[in-house]
Parts: structure tokens; sequence; C-alpha cells
């Protein structure tokens, strides 16, 4: 029993030092003003997190709508990395340590030091899937975000005749 915990725990810092060398990685780039956008795309999980902020709504569209609401959310991602580039532009990103969740599964914890602004603090929900790492989720001044657009969405999808092509117009608004 005692050698299985082991080994469990063994796996599970491995997992944590693979996400974190993701994070550190997609961080440095993202940073990249030339580098940036492209860097921040590749490193987020777009259908997942697309679909978890769907929330109950996720199984109750169509596949096509889904696809379309998908691509609207990657958009949004992009477009919202953009206006917020000058914050992540030569930031300097150090990661602090991770805590597993699963072996596939960690929260990475950096400290985001902007050329103009505050050092602050950001974590990282970073995911193992198909042997590859992603980003699902980041948390920001206490705010997870894909929580938050989650809750936003589904509050939108809630009220009475509201349909998926409004949530994707809000989306692109």
């Amino acid at each position: 029993m005692a050698s299985a915990a082991l080994s469990l725990t063994a796996f599970a810092a491995h997992a944590g030092e693979e996400a974190e060398s993701v994070i550190a990685a997609a961080a440095s780039q993202i940073s990249n003003p030339v580098t940036g956008k492209d860097a921040f795309r590749k490193s987020i999980d777009v259908p997942t997190v697309a679909h978890f902020t769907l929330g109950k709504y996720a199984n109750r569209i169509s596949d096509a709508d889904r696809d379309r609401f998908t691509q609207a959310f990657d958009a949004f991602l992009a477009s919202t990395y953009e206006e917020h580039q000058k914050d992540f532009a030569d930031a300097k990103v150090q990661v602090i340590g991770s805590v597993d969740r699963t072996p596939t599964d960690s929260i990475v914890e950096t400290r985001v030091s902007p050329k103009e602004g505050d050092t602050m603090t950001v974590r990282w929900r970073v995911v193992e899937r198909e042997g590859e790492w992603r980003v699902v989720d980041v948390e920001v001044l206490g705010l997870w975000l894909a929580i938050e657009q989650r809750a936003q969405i589904v509050a939108l999808l809630d009220k009475p005749r509201t349909t998926i092509d409004d949530v994707i117009a809000a989306l692109a608004s």
C-alpha cells in the first residue's frame, strides 16, 4: 500500500514538472510581441474551454452549432488577447510551483511582472490529453476566466428565446 502511494506521488510530481515546463515555455512566447498571439492560441485547449463555457447547454445544441460556437469563442479569445497584448508584451514570467489535482491536471502558479504595472500572481490550470499539455483556465486577480465566461454565457442562454446565435453575436461584439 505504501509503495503504491509513493509511486503515485512520484508520478504526480512528474506531471507538475511537465505542466510547469509547458507554462514556462508558453509564457515566454506569449510575452513576445511577435509570437505572442500564436503562442497564446496554441497553448489553450479551445474546444475543451468552449465546451465548458456552454455549461448545461453544451449537449443541448447541435454539433454544427457547437462547432460554430467554438470558432466564435476562439476568435473571442484572440480578440481579447489582442486588446491586452500590451499588458503581456515583454513581461517577465516566473514559475513559482504547481499543485497536481491528478496526474494529468495541474495548477501552475506564476509571478507575472509586466514592463509597466504591478506584479501579479497568475495561476494556470493545465490538463494533459493525448500526450499534450494545454491550458484550460487561467486565474487572474482571483477570477478563473473560463468559469467567469461560463457564468456569463449560461446566464445569456437562460434568458427566454435566447439562441446560440445570440451568444455567438455577443462574443463578436
